[in-house]
């Protein structure tokens, strides 16, 4: 089209929208295309200080740190409390290479300064005097040692940390880390937002939220000392749910996520495959069986008309389809697709149908676009992937004539990418969005031009991505409190699970808090 007739276009599309200036007009389709740097690039060392192999000092104290170029003064002005999370970068030891990925860590401390946790374990020393920060956890991993350099402002430092077993050094480094407690200047809520209820779960780690009519169903997965399982809500006052169910199975109650067709829920389980609940009754969950018949590690469950998919967390159980024509009786068809592993902790929905195509977050081989209607079989149309990609989450619309996937990792330094997969063999980036690099985005859900987030510590952010080379935030909701109970360091805390049914409510939960319900924005 000529510039002259797509100026005239863009106003005529504007004065039918009402907009008030081309910058607010709908956008066109058109893009420049982004260059993908992947989700963490390794910089070098995060700090200036450094681990002493060898020396005379015990391994994991004060003294094995060589802290002489630092300036511990700034150590001063750091915020001694609250949850802070942090960038490790291994060095090299002997003839290995350092570690070379992103991998994240964290520590607690209390309102008076106390540290109470290290790497999720409970701190059992330290050092923290006003120009020496040290703060050590023992697992079975060993213990584990940070030890601070230079204090970056009142919230973030850098400095070394180690790892040692029975007195012996096994790994070392250096790291930045940062206090997530909310952004300065933000406030509990804003955009329209506003929280009418809340509701705990004291099964697990709340992870996944599934609402079904007037019910809410919140799968929780297990956590030290604490079985996860299922957890029901009669939210049809959605100002005052009621729990009116809970179930864990003896050995399976590992949970991470849950779909639903007709009266039967679908769960994802860590132990069994997909576990099979007759939820014709809420009151009254009852377990009908589990799928495949040989047990198998799921993460991730979908349903698209007659088909159940169920992504594994091992490299062997890839993508399994179910015929599902009778819901209760899920029927296994054939693997999709056999990509790496996809994870431990998952984000919490599986493949995402759009328009006869699947999508599939398959972690490191990252965004696959799979033809599920192909006669000759299913068929994987193309790849979308980065360096460090751990792939979780997407949701997909049209924007401008072309198909966007709007894609997310889960660790370290990841972020949302708005993807242009008109054409699945070439995909190419468009947009991008990310907050502090040591959160991690969750869970997507697509309504129109708004797209909801979970971001772990950074809670529920809404964004307008009507154009989606330029996603703006229009409203957040900080769920995410460092004093509440049990609220510990880990990248998995806060905002997790998520669904917008269309009611006029957004349903979240916490892994503190539980089921958050909060008005759409307008």
């Amino acid at each position: 089209m000529q510039p002259a007739r797509l100026a005239l276009t863009v106003l005529l599309a504007c004065a039918a929208s009402g907009c008030s200036s081309l910058e607010d007009a709908p956008w066109d389709g058109r893009y420049t295309p982004l260059e993908e740097r992947g989700d963490w690039m390794d910089s070098g060392p995060l700090s200036v200080c450094r681990v002493l192999e060898g020396a005379d000092a015990a391994c994991g104290s004060l003294e094995s740190f060589d802290l002489s170029g630092c300036k511990r003064r700034s150590l001063e002005a750091l915020e001694r409390e609250g949850v802070y999370r942090s960038e490790l970068r291994f060095d090299a030891r002997g003839t290995q290479a350092a570690r070379a990925a992103p991998f994240g860590g964290g520590f607690k401390l209390s309102s008076t300064g106390v540290p109470e946790q290290v790497l999720g374990a409970t701190a059992v020393a330290g050092v923290w005097d006003a120009r020496t920060f040290l703060v050590s956890s023992q697992s079975p991993d060993g213990l584990f040692t940070f030890a601070g350099c230079n204090a970056v402002g009142p919230r973030a430092l850098t400095g070394c940390f180690s790892r040692c077993r029975d007195g012996v050094l096994v790994e070392s480094g250096t790291f930045r880390a940062e206090r997530v407690a909310r952004f300065k200047g933000e406030h509990e809520v804003s955009g329209g937002l506003k929280l009418v209820s809340e509701r705990w779960v004291d099964l697990g780690m709340p992870v996944d939220v599934q609402v079904i009519g007037e019910h809410a169903y919140v799968v929780s997965q297990k956590r030290e000392g604490q079985r996860g399982g299922l957890t029901v809500f009669d939210v049809s006052q959605p100002e005052a749910p009621v729990r009116v169910a809970r179930m864990s199975l003896p050995e399976d109650s590992d949970w991470r996520g849950a779909t639903f067709k007709g009266g039967v829920l679908y769960v994802a389980s860590a132990s069994s495959g997909v576990v099979v609940l007759d939820i014709s009754q809420p009151s009254a969950p009852v377990f009908v069986r589990r799928v495949p018949e040989k047990p198998v590690s799921v993460g991730l469950v979908s349903v698209d008309g007659d088909r159940l998919y169920a992504v594994g967390t091992e490299p062997s159980a890839g993508t399994l389809m179910f015929d599902i024509s009778t819901p209760s009786e899920p029927r296994l068809l054939q693997h999709i697709v056999s990509g790496s592993r996809i994870a431990e902790n998952p984000s919490s929905r599986g493949p995402v149908s759009y328009e006869g195509r699947l999508y599939v977050n398959h972690l490191r081989d990252g965004l696959q676009v799979v033809d599920a209607r192909s006669g000759g079989g299913v068929q994987v149309l193309g790849r979308y992937t980065y360096p460090y990609a751990n792939s979780r989450a997407s949701a997909v619309g049209t924007f401008g004539g072309r198909i966007v996937a709007f894609e997310s990792s889960l660790g370290v330094g990841a972020r949302l990418r708005a993807l242009d997969v008109s054409e699945p063999r070439n995909i190419v980036k468009i947009g991008e969005y990310g907050l502090r690099g040591v959160v991690s985005p969750r869970a997507l859900e697509l309504r129109g031009s708004r797209l909801y987030v979970t971001y772990h510590q950074e809670g529920l952010r809404v964004l307008d991505v009507s154009n989606p080379t330029q996603p703006r935030e229009v409203a957040y909701f900080n769920s995410f409190r460092e004093t509440d109970p049990g609220r510990g360091d880990a990248l998995e805390e806060g905002a997790t699970g998520l669904q917008v049914p269309g009611d006029g409510y957004v349903y979240v939960v916490d892994t503190s808090r539980g089921l958050l319900v909060l008005t759409e924005p307008p």
